[in-house]
């Protein structure tokens, strides 16, 4: 059997890709990135790609 289940802000509070952001020291950035989104000044997927970008680099472990 396989569960999957959306993280952020339900089985947790926070944004996952906000922690990793954290971890590498680009959570301001990630964060200004998501509120552009929100705002509408910024579509979805660039701003998905841009906050997965500031990722590259992260250790997996």
């Amino acid at each position: 059997r396989l569960v999957v289940i959306d993280m952020d802000s339900t089985l947790i509070r926070d944004e996952v890709i906000d922690l990793l952001a954290d971890e590498a020291a680009v959570g301001a950035e990630v964060r200004r990135v998501t509120a552009e989104a929100m705002a509408g000044r910024l579509d979805f997927e660039a701003a998905l790609r841009a906050r997965v970008a500031a990722l590259a680099g992260l250790d997996a472990a």
